[in-house]
């Protein structure tokens, strides 16, 4: 009797945890249709209940997107987006919580793709097999094929020679790859390359998964089919969720196409604590420091040492434009909002390098105070991008005014090597 009594026990326990994952699986497929719904404008859902299956591989990924987000030895660029500034934004939003269990469940889906898409030292040296490398090749044959047939039609004869030179070539690379069971890799090492925003090699990525039966392989092939929209159409709803304080995404129209923003970067600055990168005219030049022992040393330190010691723009004062120089460091021991700064100026790129200096020099000074126009990030948008050779929904950033090129979110510690690497 205690027996049976401990093995109902030991059922009900099984039956409550697989009804838990069913529900919780429900949930993240949901969210995921939404957000390809709201990126795409399709009115049909991707994912249904049988696609569970993607539960256990999506909590993994939220567990580890987590703890990425926190390590402060990995630098937050996130691949497959355009949207530098936004995704600092949102990384640093979500970054600052303590807890994974504060976050709700679309910032953790969110926490999802940064598992996959985060650049990886281990991940880019990664190979796909040959049998994908030759998917691959005939991916770009058939879309040739394509492109020639039309060409056809139009009768546009310089094209039709270019896409047949361009098919006989690919033909070929495959021929080589196959008599040489894929050892001969000379002039065909990108078909090898792993990309993690090619729906082909997130299908090589998860073939041990896909190979466990008809279901999985439908479940997965799904979710690498439409990786970058789900990806994109999560951001879509975090963006939202921030900028319209709110946590409800289930009454936004389908047809809308933007989200106004309308963040004064200036004034983002001190409460954001964002940090400005300096460009290697701001370095070098004699405008942008002091005549104080302290800023020569800086200067001669950045410019003239072998082992550089690099400054950054922190600590903005908005009552009387200024903004402090500091010593990477010197900064505490935390992630930050990083922006690289691209000063604009009025002359064109014969003028000499002194008078546009001065014009840097004087918008900068200009931004400080608060006169003129000011950078603002003025929203997100929708638009179809060609990535490749499709038509890809895309999102975008209106940045006006802007004296940055480039935002990541990233800690103290590697801001030395992002300087050295980028400035």
């Amino acid at each position: 009797m205690g027996k049976s009594k401990k093995l109902t026990r030991k059922h009900n326990k099984k039956k409550r945890r697989t009804i838990k994952t069913r529900y919780e699986a429900k949930k993240y497929m949901e969210i995921f249709n939404l957000a390809y719904k709201y990126l795409t404008s399709s009115f049909h859902d991707i994912f249904d209940k049988d696609d569970y299956l993607l539960s256990s591989y999506i909590n993994q990924g939220i567990k580890k997107g987590w703890k990425i987000l926190k390590d402060k030895n990995i630098i937050k660029e996130i691949k497959c987006n355009s949207l530098c500034m936004t995704m600092s934004i949102l990384n640093s939003t979500l970054g600052k919580r303590k807890k994974l269990e504060q976050l709700n469940i679309v910032q953790k889906l969110y926490l999802f793709f940064i598992s996959y898409l985060i650049e990886d030292d281990k991940l880019v040296k990664k190979e796909v097999t040959l049998k994908h490398a030759i998917r691959k090749i005939d991916l770009r044959i058939q879309s040739e094929k394509n492109k020639l047939l039309k060409y056809e039609l139009k009768g546009d004869n310089r094209n039709i020679k270019k896409c047949k030179k361009y098919i006989e070539k690919q033909e070929a690379s495959k021929k080589q790859l196959l008599e040489s069971n894929g050892m001969n890799k000379v002039g065909i090492g990108s078909a090898f390359k792993l990309d993690v925003c090619s729906s082909v090699d997130c299908q090589y990525l998860q073939e041990y998964k896909m190979e466990k039966g008809e279901k999985w392989s439908e479940s997965y092939s799904k979710f690498c089919l439409n990786i970058t929209e789900i990806f994109k159409g999560i951001v879509w709803l975090n963006m939202y969720m921030i900028f319209n304080r709110t946590t409800n995404i289930k009454g936004i129209s389908l047809n809308m196409r933007k989200i106004d923003i309308n963040l004064d970067i200036r004034k983002s600055l001190k409460p954001v604590d964002i940090i400005l990168i300096p460009s290697s005219y701001i370095y070098e030049s004699d405008l942008f420091y002091e005549d104080t022992v302290k800023d020569r040393e800086r200067k001669k330190a950045v410019n003239y040492s072998t082992n550089k010691k690099y400054w950054v723009y922190h600590n903005f004062n908005p009552n009387n434009g200024t903004i402090d120089k500091r010593g990477v460091n010197t900064l505490e021991n935390k992630h930050y909002v990083v922006a690289l700064m691209s000063l604009p100026y009025e002359s064109d790129w014969k003028t000499p390098k002194e008078v546009k200096e001065k014009e840097m020099y004087n918008n900068f000074q200009n931004f400080l105070q608060g006169k003129g126009p000011l950078p603002k990030l003025r929203e997100i948008y929708k638009n179809i991008k060609r990535i490749g050779d499709d038509e890809r929904f895309d999102l975008q950033e209106n940045i006006e005014n802007s004296i940055t090129l480039h935002w990541v979110y990233i800690h103290r510690d590697r801001l030395d090597d992002f300087i050295s690497e980028y400035v």
